[in-house]
């Protein structure tokens, strides 16, 4: 760790209503379904591969993995499928000016960094899918052959994790110094992204229930985001 790098402390165990500023207020679906996978999600947003981002000590070839394997990811579809089954049409918008901002901003910051680390097409076709990427793929396309509650909840449970996962090095006042770590945090933190979650959350409060499929989707989506994060150390 250089002189200039400052550590972010790991997160606590999740609490019941910490979230509460975006609409998961202690009791509520949300809340519910965040605290009934709290073990892996602690987990899952104080990996190794995530500390080591926040921390500025993450090896070049580990990021280049990982963004091979999450544009790999990313390019599923699965905001499409979302528009296509939103129950109303002022959700759909919502929907769609999200895709555009996914469109405008994330997949540029996957293009231009794949770029900076001289990552080739080929490279990039020809790279394997990691065993927790190819069973999340998967499972999203089980997922959007499903329910509109059980795809909002998936959906906002990836974009929750990643907002948590961010939320640490906010919280603890330390600005990246490597240009992919430092855009790959401000993609998943700040205002925008909050207000996105929170629109996640309110759709989760208002359309899921504890006790239908979508808790499983919930546990399940958290558990493959913990070992999305474990696997980019595999074939690195």
């Amino acid at each position: 760790m250089s002189e200039t790098t400052k550590h972010v402390p790991e997160a606590a165990a999740s609490v019941s209503g910490e979230w509460a500023f975006l609409g998961a207020e202690a009791g509520s679906v949300a809340d519910q379904l965040y605290m009934s996978a709290a073990e892996d999600w602690n987990k899952a947003i104080n990996s190794r591969f995530v500390n080591e981002l926040l921390d500025d000590t993450l090896p070049d070839h580990v990021l280049v993995s990982y963004l091979i394997q999450d544009f790999k990811f990313f390019n599923q579809g699965i905001m499409d499928h979302a528009i296509a089954l939103a129950p109303r049409e002022e959700t759909k918008e919502m929907l769609r000016k999200q895709s555009q901002f996914f469109a405008d901003e994330e997949a540029p910051y996957f293009t231009n960094f794949l770029k900076v680390y001289h990552v080739t097409d080929e490279q990039y076709e020809n790279a394997p899918q990691t065993p927790a990427n190819r069973e999340y793929c998967d499972y999203l396309s089980e997922i959007v052959n499903g329910t509109w509650e059980e795809l909002i909840t998936a959906l906002c449970c990836m974009e929750w994790l990643y907002l948590a996962w961010a939320k640490r090095t906010v919280d603890a006042g330390v600005i990246q110094q490597v240009p992919a770590h430092k855009g790959w945090v401000d993609l998943h933190e700040g205002e925008l992204f909050r207000a996105w979650t929170g629109r996640l959350i309110a759709l989760v409060n208002e359309y899921a229930h504890v006790d239908g499929p979508e808790a499983d989707v919930f546990r399940r989506i958290v558990h493959l985001e913990r070992r999305f994060f474990e696997d980019a150390y595999d074939l690195a």
